[in-house]
């Protein structure tokens, strides 16, 4: 049997998480949502409480195509994934994705957020064993990409540690503008500041003080005790926004929390477009730890820069024109 914090996997099979989940909200407050959204993108619109993975790109549905680069990925001629795992709307699903072409697949109803799906599917896992997440509308990556992803994560697993020397037990994928920027797809989304402080600076990206991040789409975590509570708190949301707050639609939330905590130095760099990660990661921790009252002195998080076809994971469809630009190059 396997000790509650064994980090190796041993013999279980890593399983692969496709978020494919979307918000189901009343009228008023998508009217909301979607006025935020456009004040966030410049007028753009995004997909809200609707089901684009199921979009027909070429004629076939958005997820499929990431679904067969999951399924085809593998190691050494064997599969890397011995379960693939979807959250969407079941009955839209099976109707729209031919499941009977993935033996190993198991779609489950999604429920309401991405925290909420995560505490649905954690007691699926067992502890030490890997999980590797994917979304649904990101179909530029191929099985090539999966196992790059997959071999680089394992790496980070095997060999590094936090600053405290905590093993790392998650990882979140992020893009850098000068890996994707000759294979970019979706060239109108980049956009910059044309007056004041920031002038120059890109808007949908952050900068670090190695250059500037945006969101990579995949993730990996081994279930581990020290990320017990945060999957039963569902304070993984907050978790989430942090991804997210690498776009512009969520930093104000992730402010709030900062100037709460009097964490001026990090509310500056974020305002002058360039923080430092040890600091960013470490006031994460303290916010989660404070917040929702968990003992994290066991849990460690990386970021993993994605170089290696960059824009196929940047590249995912938010919204119609995003959508336009795939049907005419895919």
């Amino acid at each position: 049997m396997k000790l509650p914090n064994d980090k190796s996997g041993g013999n279980m099979g890593s399983v692969a998480l496709i978020l494919a989940g979307y918000n189901r909200v009343d009228h008023a407050t998508r009217r909301e949502y979607e006025r935020e959204i456009k004040e966030s993108y410049d007028g753009e619109e995004l997909y809200m409480g609707k089901n684009k993975f199921l979009y027909s790109v070429k004629g076939r549905p958005i997820i499929s195509y990431v679904l067969d680069a999951v399924y085809g990925a593998r190691k050494n001629g064997k599969r890397i994934y011995e379960k693939v795992y979807v959250y969407n709307d079941i009955k839209s699903f099976t109707k729209t994705v031919d499941v009977s072409a993935y033996d190993n697949l198991e779609i489950r109803q999604m429920t309401e957020s991405v925290a909420g799906h995560m505490k649905d599917f954690y007691p699926l896992v067992e502890y030490g064993q890997r999980v590797d997440i994917y979304f649904g509308d990101t179909p530029r990556i191929t099985s090539e990409d999966v196992e790059y992803i997959f071999d680089s994560y394992t790496d980070i697993f095997a060999n590094e540690s936090d600053y405290r020397g905590v093993p790392v037990r998650m990882i979140y994928g992020v893009v850098h503008y000068d890996d994707m920027r000759k294979d970019n797809w979706l060239p109108h989304r980049i956009k910059f500041f044309k007056r004041g402080q920031k002038k120059g600076k890109l808007k949908s990206f952050v900068n670090f003080t190695d250059g500037p991040v945006r969101i990579g789409n995949s993730a990996s975590f081994i279930k581990h005790m020290s990320i017990d509570g945060l999957v039963a708190r569902q304070s993984l949301n907050l978790l989430y926004n942090l991804r997210k707050a690498l776009t512009p639609s969520s930093i104000s939330k992730i402010m709030y929390y900062l100037i709460k905590l009097k964490k001026y130095r990090l509310v500056g760099q974020i305002r002058r477009k360039s923080i430092v990660f040890t600091e960013l990661y470490q006031t994460f921790l303290d916010i989660l730890s404070r917040l929702y009252k968990l003992d994290l002195s066991d849990y460690s998080g990386v970021f993993f820069r994605i170089k290696k076809n960059a824009g196929r994971w940047e590249n995912d469809i938010d919204g119609p024109q995003d959508l336009v630009e795939f049907k005419k190059r895919l």
